[in-house]
């Protein structure tokens, strides 16, 4: 989305790693200690016609995607709006005095927003 509109990139390859390191791990470890059923394999397993991933759960996967992603790239812009003086276009950030450091504090609103919504969506 970014690349497409002229926006500055939000993330940076160190956020993403980080973001995957914050927002997976809890979940995994949480999953990981919960004790297993004593009768599950005496249940019968789901037909083969049955899908793994029914349409309701499809459905709730993009509507959470497209909620998460349209709250983040808006959280993102009003903070480009305020640390870049207004600016949201990559060429016009680049002129601006120390734009290295205000394109910095944006990312950091973004990432912080999209950390939180992660955890909180997660529990």
């Amino acid at each position: 989305f970014c690349i497409v509109t002229g926006i500055p990139v939000m993330r940076t390859p160190l956020q993403i790693l980080f973001l995957i390191l914050v927002t997976d791990l809890p979940p995994s470890i949480a999953l990981g200690m919960e004790p297993g059923e004593k009768t599950i394999l005496k249940e019968r397993p789901r037909p083969k016609e049955e899908p793994v991933v029914l349409g309701w759960m499809w459905l709730s996967m993009v509507m959470n995607g497209a909620v998460l992603s349209a709250v983040i790239i808006g959280v993102y812009i009003v903070s480009l709006m305020h640390y870049c003086d207004g600016k949201i276009f990559q060429a016009d950030i680049d002129k601006l005095e120390d734009f290295d450091s205000k394109l910095m504090d944006a990312r950091t609103v973004a990432f912080i927003s999209l950390v939180w919504s992660e955890n909180i969506r997660s529990y």
